[in-house]
């Protein structure tokens, strides 16, 4: 039977990143996954860019420099558009591919706000750094990352709006450094990683 365009409407009022998910209690972990799989891309991809395949459902990520070429697929963070409660939901702990990102505004030294998820449903959320420096805010590039729990930030409403707000989001942590790519495309968030930059990457400085 067909939706009624009431329910519809509804059903789509209700799809927003604060109503859809809950991400689970507040805290973060810092021990290692279970799976060793998990533990595998940890090690492989730590501190290093990669390409990105052409899947659109899943990310294929693979390192160039390796002989085999071998292809790990790993879910996107937020799926393709989530667009209801359940539906592909997070689990703390897992590794992630972190696509159509905004970085907003850092929040640290190490940290910033930014808007992760799909084409069309994305969230407030902490990335921690441990490789990247953002200069400025702008997309960013795909970037393998661990989902590690939960925090609750009060941070200040974009312009024009004033004020603050205050919100329970997702926390994600740095794997790898972003995809490579021969030049950043206008309107990425300029960067730099720890030690000499690599093609790809702006040579920048880290934000103050």
């Amino acid at each position: 039977m067909a939706l009624g365009a009431g329910l519809i409407a509804l059903m789509c009022a209700a799809c927003t990143p604060d109503k859809a998910l809950d991400f689970g209690p507040t805290g973060e972990i810092s021990t290692p996954p279970d799976d060793e799989l998990s533990r595998e891309i940890l090690t492989r991809f730590d501190g290093r860019d990669f390409v990105l395949g052409d899947n659109d459902k899943l990310a294929q990520v693979s390192i160039p420099e390796e002989k085999s070429r071998r292809r790990i697929l790993i879910p996107f963070w937020l799926g393709i558009n989530p667009l209801y409660p359940g539906f592909l939901r997070p689990i703390v702990g897992r590794i992630y591919v972190m696509s159509q990102s905004t970085m907003v505004r850092s929040t640290g030294a190490t940290e910033y706000l930014i808007r992760a998820g799909s084409k069309l449903f994305k969230s407030d959320s902490i990335f921690e750094s441990t490789h990247t420096h953002y200069a400025d805010a702008g997309t960013m590039l795909p970037t393998i990352i661990r989902f590690v729990g939960t925090r609750v930030i009060t941070v200040p409403k974009d312009a024009p709006a004033t004020g603050t707000v205050t919100e329970k989001v997702p926390v994600l942590r740095e794997v790898s450094e972003p995809m490579r790519v021969e030049i950043i495309p206008a309107g990425y968030a300029p960067f730099r990683v720890t030690g000499a930059p690599q093609a790809g990457q702006s040579p920048v400085s880290p934000p103050s």
